[in-house]
C-alpha cells in the first residue's frame, strides 16, 4: 500500500482499506463532534450469475443527514433486526421485514433483496423505514418502497 493507504483486517473475512488522501467535504452531511458519519459505500455484489455488479450507496441527500442507521446483508442480521422490531413494534411488523427479505418484490425480479437499509424514525416510538433493495428487475428513483 502507498503511504496514503492503510489496510486493517477486522476479522478473517473483513478487510478495510483506508485512503487518507485529503478531500473536501462536498456533501450536505456533517460529522458529529466525536464521530464520523458515513457518506457513501461502494459495494461489489456477486450475482447468482457469478458476475459482479458495483453499487454506490450514497447517503448524501439535499436534506442533509437523514438518519440511516443500519445496513443488513444476511439472514442472521435480518433475523436479529426482526427480533428487535417484534419486541418494540409487534410480531406483525417483524413478519413484514422477514417477508420482504425472504421473497422477491415482484415475481419476475431476478433475485431476492441483497440488503436492507434501515432509517431511524423521527419519533422514538415510530416504526423505522426499512428498504429491501437490489433484487428488483428495474432500478428507478424512488422505486424502493419502505417495507414498514
Amino acid at each position: 500500500m502507498t503511504a496514503l493507504k492503510e489496510e486493517r483486517i477486522v476479522a478473517p473475512d473483513i478487510k478495510l482499506v483506508y485512503d487518507f488522501t485529503e478531500k473536501p467535504n462536498t456533501t450536505n452531511l456533517k460529522a458529529h463532534e466525536d464521530r464520523a458519519v458515513v457518506a457513501k459505500f461502494r459495494a461489489d455484489l456477486v450475482l447468482p450469475t457469478d458476475k459482479i455488479l458495483t453499487v454506490d450507496i450514497d447517503f448524501d441527500t439535499s436534506s442533509g443527514y437523514h438518519g440511516n442507521t443500519m445496513l443488513l446483508m444476511d439472514d442472521y442480521g435480518v433475523e436479529m433486526f426482526a427480533t428487535a422490531i417484534a419486541a418494540k413494534h409487534g410480531q406483525a411488523q417483524a413478519d413484514k421485514v422477514l417477508s420482504a427479505w425472504n421473497n422477491k418484490k415482484n415475481i419476475d425480479d431476478p433475485r431476492k433483496p441483497t440488503y436492507m437499509l434501515v432509517q431511524k424514525p423521527a419519533d422514538e416510538n415510530a416504526i423505522p423505514k426499512v428498504f429491501a433493495v437490489c433484487g428488483d428487475k428495474e432500478h428507478k428513483d424512488n422505486s424502493a418502497d419502505s417495507v414498514l
